[in-house]
């Protein structure tokens, strides 16, 4: 919260206006904005959509044209994703004699196929190549004309006796094409199912490999007759291993792999393989662990750390300049943005809990270089071909005469989550990244449908300023950009069937909840305050003169004191919001607001007055009213008037118009009377102490102004009680014991005491005895008590608590005359006498005048008022008192 501004009104002298851009709380304070976020997550957006007929896997962008692989359809579709041209790539009917491109066409179809890798090379000619799953995942080659996908189409399929055509794995795939010294290459990497049941004749898939086209452009070829990598035998459907990214940056092609930590582990973590574009046979292959962390700091600074190793999506992209100077990167350097989350125990299956880390590619190769110069390094145990070979640890280029070396890293420098734990409740499943301006801006899609978009900064502000539901169904970690170099620039993500356009600036403004939270999101927004429909949003959507990226308008939600006292100094608190608010985030009094006011007569006592707040915002004429009464506090009397001189006494105060101002404050002798609560006719203390017996002035104060009590109050001596009794009760408690004052105020007695009473004489105190039957102890107890009246406390007192009478061993009580008296005689085997003192023996719910025990006759002589009664039924009923012994 910002400092508040103190001003002076004109027209009205004393009266000082305080402005605070905060919301009312308690009495005279404000609190913090109500809406704890800054954006309305129930905001959707209607956004340019594509739906297929059936489940979408892949995407890709070329020339202006969105490429969409879905089950049994490859489709073509415009910016604005409108469909122009469709190629129908199944179903078909699979068998060991049918075609591998076509499948046996006089045959029912029995296999749906799955686009598995969508991929454009343009060295040659505009080929588009689409990879499935039928024919043990055989691609198709696509030569573009005017973005139409059947002009000419060749499966390549062909035999070869090497196996090179069955490029796709039915577990997924990815590819990397790269073209290296005028030819081609595409290293594939196939993911490795959980299924020991499999049979080995049917892996037809390399795990690794490198291919090339054959010049017919019928077939693929492996560039080698060892460019090819498999899981060892032992491990082939018992090794889950899956590829979930994969790119080229500079001289190396990268796989970023989700497996088990090793052989004999059941854990699962993440790894980044690195392999030179230029190389033949694999033999420059480095993999090394990868995950992401959190440390969150603990009360005593003690920090846990907390490991995300399941990698769920990643995306390579440039960064922005400002993200650049944050990084120490040059321009051209690449950098990774990988979306992890913690996984089950023992399982690749991630949690909803996840974490974004950003690493640089160039940070990722020194890892390797230095880790491999200090031999942190050991065999690859999964890969067949991988036998410990002699390696020069002081060069690893992708040259000719670079030895070869196929290792596993076994340190590594996990990157921390750049977010700070702000997703450790969100199961990330889609990352991607994009410059635009002078920022990087990431957009992120999760498991419940929902994209968010946040801009990556190391020193800036990291909070998303968008986060809507975009589907129901999970947002795929298969991303396109779609005319990244353009100011509209948007990604395509993928929901189920559907392809949705959002745009990297965002898909609206609407989402922003208040101006300043409008006003201070990312320029590249485009957002601005729509007065008059009360809404954050971009100008097409708002009348010019309505419309603002500068300023808000002025907010005011309470004012206190909402009446002041006439002639007095009074302090106005103004909660609300943007007094004065910029896009700088400034509070200005001196320059932003002005006050002026205009008064008039209502009543005697009573003066209203308007109070106008101008703001100079884009809105000339912005202002505000509030309407302040002037009134004229009045005390009638005060009650008690007499109290201990030991303070404490509750002192009620009466009178008009007496919680005016903003600050008020009683005193008795110039010492404070703590004021305990207060409303406009009535106001209570607790009296101060003093040293002696004394009368003093009771005064309000103000705001600067003083009203006085008609009647002083006296302080005397603090009250005296020279006996108790009884001194015993029963462990059921409800005994009735009486304090005798030697000296008191009866008005003292009368307005302060709570728990307990006074007797008939006004000069006794009666206090009910608490139960101590819960406690589970034995009788007798021995115990003390004191008197505490308000500020003043007696001297202790012996008490003991004695065993409860029995009522089922007494007899029959009877009347027996003794002259003017009539006495109740009750035979008992035994009772405490004292204990029965305690007013516990009621005759007719009056007390006994007096309770003797004679032998093993308690007698109760009969309350005067019940002597006319003539027999035992007219003298009315024999009780105890307190309910426990009934």
């Amino acid at each position: 919260a910002r400092a508040p501004a103190v001003l002076t009104l004109t027209g009205i002298t004393g009266i000082v206006v305080t402005l605070s851009t905060l919301w009312w709380e308690v009495k005279g304070q404000c609190k913090g904005p109500r809406d704890i976020s800054k954006l309305n997550l129930s905001v959707t957006y209607d956004l340019p959509y594509f739906v297929s007929n059936t489940p979408v896997q892949k995407l890709l962008v070329f020339n202006g044209s969105v490429y969409v692989g879905a089950t049994n359809r490859l489709t073509a579709l415009s910016e604005d994703l409108k469909k122009t041209h469709e190629y129908k790539t199944g179903p078909v009917h699979e068998g060991p004699r049918c075609s591998a491109c076509e499948g046996c066409r006089d045959q029912p179809p029995n296999a749906n196929n799955t686009s598995m890798a969508l991929l454009m090379e343009t060295y040659y000619d505009p080929e588009l190549f689409s990879c499935g799953t039928v024919g043990n995942g055989v691609c198709s080659r696509h030569l573009l004309e005017d973005g139409e996908l059947d002009v000419e189409v060749n499966c390549l399929g062909s035999h070869n006796k090497d196996g090179s055509r069955y490029v796709a794995g039915p577990a997924g795939t990815q590819i990397v094409n790269v073209e290296v010294g005028g030819v081609v290459r595409f290293f594939v990497a196939n993911s490795e199912p959980l299924n020991p049941s499999l049979p080995s004749s049917s892996r037809l898939h390399h795990t690794i490999s490198i291919r090339k086209m054959w010049e017919t452009q019928d077939r693929f070829e492996f560039v080698s007759e060892h460019s090819y990598m498999d899981l060892t035998p032992g491990l082939r459907g018992n090794y889950p291993l899956h590829y979930i990214y994969s790119f080229q940056s500079g001289a190396y092609v990268y796989f970023l792999t989700v497996q088990r930590e090793g052989g004999t582990s059941k854990a699962f973590h993440t790894r980044i393989v690195r392999m030179c574009s230029s190389d033949l046979e694999l033999l420059h292959y480095v993999e090394m662990p990868f995950e992401c962390i959190y440390s969150e700091k603990g009360r005593r600074k003690r920090s846990t750390q907390m490991v995300f190793n399941i990698l769920q999506a990643a995306h390579v992209a440039k960064a922005g300049n400002d993200l650049r100077r944050d990084m120490d990167l040059k321009e051209e350097d690449d950098v990774l943005f990988a979306a992890f989350a913690r996984s089950k125990p023992d399982s690749p299956e991630p949690t909803a809990s996840s974490t974004v880390c950003v690493i640089s590619v160039s940070e990722i190769n020194s890892f390797f270089k230095d880790f491999i110069q200090k031999g942190h390094t050991k065999p690859l145990y999964h890969f067949t071909g991988s036998e410990e070979k002699p390696y020069n640890q002081t060069s690893f280029g992708c040259g000719k005469h670079e030895k070869g070396y196929r290792l596993e890293v076994t340190r590594t420098r996990p990157p921390e989550d750049w977010f700070s734990g702000r997703f450790r409740n969100v199961l990330l499943t889609s990352i991607s990244a994009m410059p635009i301006q002078d920022h990087t801006v990431a957009t992120l899609g999760t498991a419940d449908g929902r994209v968010i978009q946040v801009v990556v900064s190391r020193f800036g502000n990291t909070d998303p300023h968008v986060d809507f539901l975009l589907d129901t169904r999970p947002v795929s970690s298969e991303v396109a950009v779609l005319s990244p170099e353009r100011p509209d620039a948007s990604l395509l993500l993928i929901t189920g069937n559907k392809v949705s356009k959002v745009p990297v600036i965002g898909p609206g403004c609407e989402h922003l909840w208040n101006c300043s939270t409008c006003l201070l999101a990312p320029a590249f927004m485009g957002c601005g305050w729509c007065r008059n429909r009360n809404l954050c949003t971009r100008s097409p959507q708002c009348a010019a003169s309505h419309w603002s990226q500068d300023s808000c308008p002025l907010l005011i939600t309470e004012v206190f004191p909402a009446a002041a006292p006439l002639k007095g100094h009074t302090s106005i608190t103004i909660c609300g919001k943007n007094f004065g608010f910029s896009k700088k985030d400034r509070f200005d009094g001196k320059k932003t607001v002005e006050f002026s006011t205009y008064c008039i007569y209502t009543e005697l006592y009573v003066q209203v007055c308007q109070v106008m707040i101008t703001s100079f915002s884009s809105w000339p004429g912005d202002c505000s009213y509030i309407i302040l009464h002037m009134q004229n506090p009045v005390i009638k009397g005060i009650f008690p008037e007499f109290g201990p001189k030991s303070g404490g006494t509750r002192l009620t105060i009466t009178g008009s118009y007496l919680n005016s101002g903003s600050c008020r404050k009683v005193t008795i002798g110039g010492a404070t009377c703590v004021v305990q609560s207060e409303s406009a006719d009535m106001l209570t203390c607790q009296t101060p102490s003093q040293d002696s017996p004394s009368q003093h002035k009771v005064q309000l104060h103000m705001d600067g102004v003083i009203r006085e009590a008609p009647a002083n109050y006296t302080y005397n001596e603090d009250p005296l009680i020279h006996s108790v009794q009884p001194t015993r009760s029963f462990i059921s408690g409800g005994e009735k014991i009486s304090g005798y004052f030697l000296h008191i105020s009866p008005q003292y007695l009368l307005s302060n005491l709570r728990t307990c009473t006074q007797g008939e004489d006004k000069l006794a105190i009666v206090c009910i005895t608490p139960s101590l039957k819960g406690l589970n102890i034995q009788p007798p107890v021995a115990t003390k008590m004191k008197f505490m009246l308000d500020g003043f406390s007696t001297r202790q007192y012996d008490l003991t608590y004695v065993e409860d009478p029995k009522f089922e061993e007494f007899q029959k009580p009877t009347l027996t005359p003794r002259g003017s008296k009539s006495v109740l005689e009750i035979k008992v085997p035994r009772v405490d006498v004292e204990a029965v003192k305690g007013e516990v023996l009621r005759v007719s719910n009056r007390s006994c005048e007096s309770v003797t025990l004679v032998g093993n006759t308690l007698e109760c002589t009969v309350p005067s008022e019940l002597h006319t009664a003539t027999n035992d039924s007219d003298a009315g009923f024999l009780h105890f008192s307190k309910s426990p012994l009934n």
